[in-house]
């Protein structure tokens, strides 16, 4: 499946989000996650629950029944599961059963609840995108502008459309400064923690630098800016506004023009289909509730340009890409290197139960 040789294009033993923490509560809800229905909820304690979201014995969604305690009841025959899964209850015959429902390993951590629906033996929340890097629930750093957006489209378009920035001043034009992205210098580097590309170039004090760092910050002449992209897996990729990094040359930058991480989670719905999970942090302005609304009205806008571009792409793309060989340039770089890596995973997990 483009652009991947390998039956499926989605990875599973990762930790994706499942939900925003704010959108779990004692209403059970579904949500399709790498083509699995889940049945999401919380415990009378308020721990989430993530269970296969089907009932066994007439596969009626579970999320249309209701919480008792810390048991799912399906809404179509009275069926009771435990949070661990248990059947404990059958209505008609007055006993439970030798039954299981599976579930799913889920954590919340801070305003998101992360979902891990591989191998349950490769479990590690030690792999969960460390919020230290990005400002995520940090001293010092503000968590705004929470958006989703569903995307009808595979969400390795997603990834590709992040990791090469060369269509900001296009599909973005309304972006003041956009066009310092058409040539950036661009490098980039293995960490430990992510593959990460760096984009540096020169720009003027803009209107949209106004309204994010505020007027107080104006300066006059060019900056040295830096944009920073982290893939830290398929599942989550950072973003940055342009750090200004010299001021005229001078290095010494004030700390209003501080850093504005946007964060991308990529969670697969379907081979063809992504839940898009969309957020902020920054480390300036912490209590600005104008720049919190400017941002979330600014990050919704340039999202949905991106999703309706994603979608274009998506539409017929099976077609185009078996006739047509697609043209890669340098600016492709990162993002045919991401491919890479991901292909190398999946072939990895897919191949792994033909190797046993």
């Amino acid at each position: 499946m483009y652009p991947f040789n390998t039956p499926s294009s989605i990875l599973r033993n990762r930790w994706y989000i499942a939900a925003f923490s704010n959108e779990i509560s004692r209403e059970p809800m579904e949500r399709r996650l790498l083509g699995i229905p889940v049945a999401l909820y919380r415990r009378e304690n308020g721990a989430p629950v993530a269970m296969y979201g089907r009932c066994p014995h007439r596969y009626f969604p579970l999320a249309q029944g209701k919480v008792r305690g810390d048991a799912l009841v399906c809404g179509y025959h009275g069926f009771e599961f435990q949070a661990d899964g248990k059947c404990s209850s059958i209505p008609s015959q007055g006993t439970g059963a030798n039954f299981c429902q599976p579930t799913y390993e889920i954590v919340e951590r801070g305003p998101l609840c992360w979902i891990w629906m591989g191998d349950p033996e490769k479990s590690d929340q030690g792999l969960i995108p460390p919020y230290a890097d990005f400002g995520l629930d940090q001293p010092g750093w503000r968590y705004s502008s929470a958006n989703y957006f569903h995307l009808k489209g595979r969400s390795q378009l997603l990834i590709d459309n992040l990791m090469d920035l060369t269509h900001l001043p296009y599909v973005h034009y309304h972006i003041a400064g956009g066009d310092a992205m058409r040539t950036p210098a661009m490098i980039d580097e293995e960490r430990p923690i992510s593959y990460r590309v760096s984009r540096t170039g020169k720009v003027p004090f803009t209107t949209f630098h106004e309204l994010v760092f505020g007027p107080e910050a104006r300066f006059e002449g060019l900056s040295d800016f830096l944009s920073l992209t982290d893939y830290y897996g398929p599942e989550f990729i950072r973003t940055s506004l342009p750090i200004t990094t010299a001021i005229n040359g001078d290095n010494h930058v004030p700390p209003a023009l501080g850093t504005l991480n946007i964060l991308h989670g990529i969670t697969p719905e379907t081979e063809n289909t992504t839940h898009y999970f969309g957020f902020a942090t920054r480390n300036f302005r912490l209590d600005s509730q104008g720049l919190d609304a400017f941002q979330l009205e600014s990050d919704c806008k340039i999202r949905q340009q991106d999703v309706n571009a994603i979608e274009a792409v998506e539409h017929g793309l099976d077609e185009a890409s078996a006739r047509q060989r697609e043209l890669l340039v340098r600016a492709d770089a990162p993002a045919v290197k991401v491919r890479r890596k991901i292909e190398a995973l999946l072939r990895a997990e897919q191949e792994a139960p033909r190797a046993a």
